[in-house]
């Protein structure tokens, strides 16, 4: 939920975006478009050695479509499976403002394609101890791309936070361990952010009083050149309150 989340909030206040989904979930395609989808949309092109044809799902918005039939590629793990993603980025190198990539919540092919092809990652963090583990997992694969030459950097750690007590120990871990990299705003639990994937909606379009959820999407970062911004965790204390 976070990672489309966020893609899609970003996306929207690029001028000129391309948005790639190379998870077969397919989640950030259905936020962008319901109606079919033709062949040579699909993300699955770049694995079969052919080149994807965005196309212009919203304003502004571009898209590189993903479904199921991107699945059957995941079991071939040779070694140029590995760069397809950033093969092909790089002949659209000048044609958009920006680039999201959509990942899996795992790391598999797709997510380590979407690695060495970006320069930045942000880290949607679900305040549990399940994603705390995928988190430290997610840190030990940036260190090994950064030591086979790969420009991949970690712009932070996004938390997504309950008001549930039982979240207040792995917050305090998260602050404790993770300080230099956290987000200063965290994303508060709320239905209505599944609810607005369904609509492909952004969440802070649905109702005036989900303004705060959506103003949380949209303050974590702009997309541009300047890299990370100081982080201060002024959320922790309230949460911690709570």
């Amino acid at each position: 939920m976070g990672k489309t989340t966020l893609t899609f909030a970003w996306a929207e206040d690029e001028r000129k975006v391309l948005a790639v989904d190379i998870d077969p979930q397919g989640d950030l395609t259905s936020s962008l478009w319901r109606d079919d989808l033709a062949k040579d949309a699909l993300v699955a092109g770049v694995f079969d050695g052919k080149e994807p044809q965005p196309f212009k799902a919203a304003p502004g918005i571009f898209l590189v479509a993903a479904d199921t039939s991107l699945s059957v590629h995941e079991k071939d793990l040779s070694l140029k499976n590995y760069f397809r993603l950033k093969t092909w980025l790089d002949t659209k190198k000048g044609d958009f403002d920006a680039v999201v990539v959509d990942c899996p919540p795992s790391l598999g092919l797709f997510t380590i394609n979407a690695l060495v092809a970006v320069q930045w990652v942000v880290a949607p963090v679900d305040v549990s101890p399940h994603s705390v583990r995928a988190l430290q997992d997610l840190l030990g694969s940036f260190k090994e791309l950064r030591e086979t030459g790969e420009g991949v950097r970690l712009l932070g750690v996004a938390p997504f936070a309950s008001r549930q007590r039982a979240t207040k120990a792995i917050l305090e871990l998260l602050a404790t361990e993770y300080s230099d990299i956290l987000f200063s705003h965290v994303i508060p639990s709320s239905a209505r952010v599944r609810e607005a994937l369904i609509l492909g909606r952004p969440v802070w379009k649905l109702k005036r009083d989900e303004q705060a959820v959506g103003d949380s999407f949209r303050r974590l970062l702009p997309i541009s050149g300047k890299g990370p911004t100081k982080r201060r965790r002024p959320w922790l204390k309230t949460l911690l309150k709570s």
